[in-house]
Formats: structure tokens, sequence, C-alpha cells
């Protein structure tokens, strides 16, 4: 069973050839057979793509079950009461076998408020587990069993790499990305998403090159001047001659698409970019059935402003100071600390523990996002700087968990593919190799994929502030949203949920103050998730030991 592409499946078809294992079958999907006759679980090292796999070896009595490096391709799993495995793609079709625990995890819902993900390998439910990136898990007769194929830390410090010679490099991997993601849907309509900002205009005036026929583009817009990018987007898709089509965003589609994006999250999800990304890829589906995308390059280049706090106490932008934690930034004595008051922009811990009712306060583990956050730091290299180990964890943690998952549920659920030539293992393993002075560059972020969008872009994109894919949150809150948010988060049923002092919450709520949209926005997806999953009465639900037979 496949999710997903492969791209380099014809030179796999020419090497089992060698090896006398010919592959029967014209797709992708075709060569994984004969890669795991020859190579066992060897072979996921071997496959360049996006893939959740799961190959039943009846022979050895074993199940195997594989994600790709990046995380693209969700995989789900867990065990019944009685010992039955059971895995999928979609957390919500998990949801629907009868005997499966749903008990709702604490922890989970502690993780979430403070990210507004569930981050793996947790998920909602105490039964059920996420396969995190790169990951192998084996079923076999001994039980369950679980490995890394690989890992960005895996690639050492390369110091005496010359500026140029990293430019060029990056050039030249990226277009080789570009180009397979491109050759391997020669004959399949194909577009591309295109913000407007650095990373999708850089993806497109590439593609545009090595296309003799004009791409289509896509992108959104808003009538919040300060987040629509829709003017920078159609000058990009003229310049490089594509396409273009752009959809308007509406307050009222927020609360429109909540419920659609959590059903096909499966859990509480609070990124209400994933609304944007909704709208984004219906708006390609009516042209295309695949797109490229620029997601993964901040994660890479260290394009995100919260990394400046890993040099010195930065001087934060007057838009981003409500979602700083600043006595804990000034407090923070380790790397965990310091970035969790920069990272975590949900429910703040001081809020949250404010909030929560004594009974299920006790029945959280930790609430404090710094110690969750250490632990994920020691699966970094220690011997790399603070700017190293935090991109590190982010490929692990934050792309996966909280961007990749927006780009393949609303992707999928639009019936469209997204492909990003940013997260080709060969860029993303040459760029881990660099130093912390070339990755941040005082006051100009992503400075190296700047260099190489010179090359292909104007300068009026290339140095253009950078403006992250979100929709005018606060802005509707305050003006639109307010009255349906407050009446879902002061229901009987909110209130009575469990979670929450309901006198505690609905003072926070009935406040309503402008900088805590993003926690109120996190509160009102937990209650809407519970709503539409006519789950009511699951959070309080006594947890129980799960045990595993082990068997096929």
């Amino acid at each position: 069973m496949f999710n997903g592409e492969i791209y380099n499946h014809h030179e796999i078809r020419r090497r089992m050839l060698v090896a006398g294992r010919p592959v029967h079958g014209r797709g992708d999907a075709a060569v994984l057979p004969a890669m795991y006759a020859h190579h066992g679980t060897a072979m996921f090292a071997h496959l360049d793509g996006m893939f959740a796999i799961a190959l039943l070896d009846a022979r050895n009595r074993r199940l195997v079950l594989a994600t790709d490096r990046a995380g693209k391709k969700p995989l789900f799993y867990g065990t019944t009461p009685d010992g039955v495995f059971v895995f999928a793609s979609e957390l919500s079709a998990l949801a629907q076998h009868h005997d499966l625990d749903l008990t709702i995890d604490p922890d989970a819902v502690d993780e979430y408020l403070s990210h507004r993900v569930v981050p793996a390998p947790r998920t909602v439910y105490r039964s059920v587990r996420k396969l995190p990136p790169a990951s192998i898990l084996v079923l076999d007769d001994n039980g369950i069993r679980t490995s890394t194929y690989w890992d960005v830390r895996d690639h050492g410090l390369d110091p005496v790499v010359r500026w140029d010679d990293a430019v060029d490099t990056i050039d030249r991997l990226l277009r080789a990305a570009v180009e397979r993601r491109l050759e391997s849907e020669a004959d399949v309509p194909l577009g591309a998403m295109l913000s407007g900002g650095l990373d999708s205009s850089l993806v497109v005036a590439m593609a545009a090159r090595m296309r003799p026929e004009p791409l289509d583009t896509f992108s959104i817009g808003f009538a919040e001047a300060a987040f629509d990018e829709s003017e920078h987007a159609r000058a990009v898709s003229q310049f490089c001659g594509t396409r273009h089509h752009a959809v308007a965003v509406q307050p009222d589609d927020a609360l429109a698409d909540a419920d659609a994006v959590l059903a096909h999250m499966g859990e509480p999800y609070a990124f209400p970019s994933a609304i944007a990304s909704r709208r984004m890829y219906q708006l390609a589906a009516r042209e295309v059935t695949v797109v490229l995308t620029g997601d993964g390059a901040d994660e890479i280049f260290g394009g995100y402003r919260r990394y400046d706090v890993l040099r010195a106490l930065p001087e934060v932008d007057p838009a981003d100071r409500h979602r700083v934690d600043f006595e804990a930034l000034q407090a923070g004595d380790d790397l965990a600390t310091r970035y969790a008051s920069v990272l975590v922009d949900g429910v703040r811990p001081a809020l949250k523990e404010h909030l929560y009712a004594p009974a299920f306060r006790s029945r959280v583990t930790e609430t404090d996002p710094a110690v969750h956050l250490r632990r994920r730091l020691g699966r970094t290299d220690p011997s790399r700087s603070d700017l190293e180990r935090a991109l590190q964890l982010d490929f692990r943690f934050w792309l996966p968990d909280a961007q990749l998952v927006k780009i393949d549920r609303m992707s999928m659920a639009s019936s469209v593919e997204a492909r990003s030539p940013m997260l080709d293992h060969r860029l993303v393993e040459y760029v881990s190799t660099l130093g912390p002075g070339l990755r941040l560059v005082p006051g100009n972020e992503k400075a190296l994929l700047k260099a190489v969008a010179e090359r292909y872009l104007p300068a009026s994109v290339v140095h253009r502030r950078k403006q992250e894919l979100a929709v005018p949150l606060e802005s509707w809150l305050t003006r639109l949203l307010r009255d349906r948010i407050t009446s879902a988060l002061l229901a009987e049923e909110s209130l009575g949920r469990g979670y929450f002092d309901p006198d505690r919450l609905r003072s926070f709520v009935q406040a309503f103050r402008p900088a805590d949209a993003y926690a109120l926005w996190t509160l009102y997806m937990l209650e809407r998730w519970h709503t539409s999953s006519a789950r009511p009465d699951a959070a309080l639900t006594a947890a129980q030991p799960v045990t595993t037979r082990g068997s096929v």
C-alpha cells in the first residue's frame, strides 16, 4: 500500500533489472516490491520522494511501515485493547474502527494548546500514534520496533565552504529538484502555488524556464492590505509569463472552513493559514492536478524572525510582540527555555495553568513547553550551534507537524498533489553542512537563497520584506467573528468539557483582548473539534493501558 510519489522510480527500475529483479508494472509504486525483495528495510534510503508505505511480508510474517525523510505523507497506527494492530493515512479513518480506544490524551491536549498542533508521535488519542519522518516500523511476532533511516543531523559541518560556492551549489541542487518534480509528470496538468514571496517565486521562476508552455499559478488575497500579497504574486506571474489565478478570502470563510479543516486533520489544529491553503488548493483543482510549492525553505535556510533570539535578545517586530514571552525570554538560561519563549504562540504556560481545571491539570504530565522542546533538542547534534540545533529541531518537529500536515491535508482534500522542491533531501543535506554564519546573516533572512534568487527574479521581489502565509485573524476576531467564537466557548457544553475551570474560562473569553487572538482561536478549534467529532464526553474518559499481541 503506497501513498505519495517516487521521483526516481525510472532509475530504480533500471537498477533492479541489472540486479535480476524485473519490475512488473509501469507506475512508481511498482518498483517497491522489487526494492524490498532486494534491499529489505534498507530500501527506503534509496527512495527519492514523498511517501507513506506499508508492506506485508507474508513469508517472514511481518508488516513494515515507513515514512519519507521530511514527513510529507502521514501515517497513523494504533493497537486495540485486544491486540489488533491498525494503521491508516488519516486519523479520522482509524477513529471509525469500532474496537479502537478513543480516550483523549491529556498530554496531547496540553501540547496542542502550546503549539496549536499535536506534535508527533502523539495524536489526540492515547491509543494512536503518528509515525515520525524518516521512520520504519516493523511489526512481527516479537512485537513492534521503530527505527530511523535518515536524519538531518547526520551531515557534518563543513567549515571551509565559501559563500559563492554555496550559492552555486544551492542553485544547482534546487534546479535539479524542480526538474525532477516536473519530469515525473510530464503529461499531467501542472501548476505552482505563488504567494509573491521569495520561496514560491523562486520555484516558479525556475520551473517557468524549464517548461515550454506557461505554468498555471495560484494565489489568494485579503481585503486587509497588511496581509494581502496578491499584487506581488501578479507581478511575479507577469515577469515569469504564467497564467495566474487568484481568489479572495473573506472573514466568513474562516468559520465556514474551520470544520472542514478539522475533518481532514482528524484532531485539533489551530493554524488559521490552513483556511488560506484550503482555498488555494480548491482554486488550483479547477485547472491542474499537480502543483509545486516553496514550502520548507524557512526551516532549512533560517527564514523565521524567531531565529534572531538565538544570537541575542532581539529587537522584536511590533507586530510580533504579543507572540513573544519576554519574561521567559529574559530569564532563559538554556536553549529550550529561550526558544520556547518565541516558538510557543498558542496558549502560553502561565495562561494554561490559570485556565486548567484542577482535575485535568493533575492528569497532565508536564505543562512547560520548554521541557518538551528540551526532549526534542536531545535528538539534535549537541556539538552544533544553537541556531543549527534549532533548525534541526524545526525540520523534525515544526515543519512536519505544523506546516507539512497542512499542505498534505488541504491539497489532498482537493485532489491536488503538492510537491516541494525545497525539501529535496540532497538540498537539505547540503545546506545542513553550512555553518551558522552562512545560514543566518544579521538583518538578512535567507541570505543564501536570496543570492540564488537574484539570478532569476527582480530585486524588488527578492528583497521584499518577508510575509508569512497567514490570515488577518486578529482583525477578524475583533470585528466579525467575536460573537460566534464567544458563543461557542461559553456554551454549557464547552464549559463542562472538563479541561478548564468554567469561571476562569468565562472571564478570559469575555475579556476578548486582541493580543489573545491566537489563544482564543486555539481554544475555539479545540471546542469545534469536539463538536464536529461528536465526542462531547471523551475528554475525561479514564485512560487504560494498551497491550499488543504482536500478531500480523
